[in-house]
């Protein structure tokens, strides 16, 4: 199976977490949360950013190689920025949702998911990386996805709908649930 193209859509816009007041723009060995997501997704398509919260002061920290689009019912959650970003993708092409707070995701864990991606059993529309057997980010969908979404409240509905359209890949690192909200609790 050809590699497909895949839109990485890095979302942003919530106050949810410490990301939308400093996390994007405290360093992580020197860079920001916006560009370790833009550079893991070096390959891919060109990386879509969805601010919402504090879009203002945030959109200076996204590395110019990334489009920004603004989500302006960011209150109505994540779903709302996934469809803001879904606007800019084309239909046919497959889809990576990458919460940027995940800071200590690489490259190479994103690009062994595109490559599981692009290997994934007809009617595997989904691949989510599981880790001791607990399932993380980033998501990868199917254009075959989209549709669904835009008829749910959130897009773990579509992804838990039907077990056997997900494919689980295991990897070795708990980074695919360490966002930079839970790593500061863990260290006080």
């Amino acid at each position: 199976m050809k590699t497909p193209i895949i839109y990485p859509i890095l979302l942003a816009a919530g106050p949810s977490s410490r990301i939308a007041t400093r996390g994007a723009v405290v360093a992580f060995e020197g860079r920001n949360a916006f560009e370790i997501a833009v550079e893991n997704c070096r390959g891919l398509a060109r990386p879509i950013v969805v601010l919402g919260y504090r879009a203002a002061k945030l959109r200076k920290f996204v590395p110019p190689n990334a489009r920004i689009v603004l989500n302006r019912r960011w209150r109505a959650g994540q779903l709302s920025s996934l469809l803001t970003a879904l606007r800019h993708v084309p239909r046919n092409a497959a889809f990576v949702l990458y919460p940027v707070d995940h800071v200590f995701l690489t490259p190479s864990l994103i690009q062994r998911l595109v490559r599981a991606f692009a290997r994934r059993k007809r009617g595997q529309e989904i691949l989510m990386p599981r880790f001791h057997g607990r399932a993380g980010h980033p998501v990868v969908f199917s254009a075959r996805i989209r549709g669904e979404l835009r008829r749910v409240t959130t897009a773990r509905d579509v992804v838990y709908r039907n077990p056997h359209r997900v494919f689980f890949l295991s990897v070795r690192s708990p980074a695919i649930w360490r966002d930079f909200e839970r790593s500061i609790h863990a260290s006080i």
